[in-house]
């Protein structure tokens, strides 16, 4: 019997919800989550009637290496704060304002260390312009603190598994991301 765990990056992810991301992309339709595959999916997430940190860190994962489509990624990011946060409700790390002390180079977040540059950055995307999302220029200038030292690190995978769920993209924005991320040599 498979483990229920499939350790990925380093963090413990809940294989079922892994594996109906991998289902949801094979075979029939263009490769894409869709909204019907993605109601599947947060299925999984749901069946406890609570999101664990796991799960959470497990929908960051498969919203970024899975392509969705735009119409099921606003789907599923507007669904999973709909369902009680085991560990405690509080206002995301993404939606608190910063503050001028916050100068370490790491933002804890569900228990991890995200890189702090690179939150900073989607949040400045955001910030009073356009429609709130971050665009394809946004992205690109993300992307260059996620590629600063010429490759991509654990912490910046997980930190850019976080920026794609806890801030709306466009479609075209998150899809060049993860690609980009894709073509710099990745730190195991």
């Amino acid at each position: 019997m498979a483990s229920y765990y499939e350790k990925i990056d380093g963090v413990d992810c809940d294989r079922a919800i892994v594996d109906a991301c991998r289902e949801a992309v094979k075979g029939a339709g263009d490769g894409r989550v869709s909204v019907d595959d993605a109601q599947k999916v947060f299925a999984k997430i749901a069946d406890g009637g609570v999101e664990t940190q796991t799960e959470r860190w497990t929908m960051r994962y498969c919203l970024t290496s899975f392509k969705f489509t735009e119409a099921a990624m606003d789907w599923m990011c507007k669904q999973c704060p709909k369902v009680k946060q085991a560990e405690g409700n509080e206002e995301p790390a993404a939606k608190k304002p910063r503050s001028e002390e916050s100068t370490s180079y790491y933002e804890k977040v569900d228990g991890l260390e995200c890189d702090r540059a690179i939150v900073d950055a989607c949040r400045t995307a955001i910030e009073g312009k356009g429609d709130g999302r971050v665009s394809l220029d946004d992205a690109k200038e993300v992307f260059a603190k996620v590629a600063d030292g010429g490759k991509v690190t654990c912490t910046e995978r997980w930190t850019m598994r976080y920026c794609l769920t806890e801030f709306n993209w466009t479609e075209p924005a998150a899809d060049w991301i993860i690609e980009a991320m894709e073509k710099v040599p990745q730190e195991s």
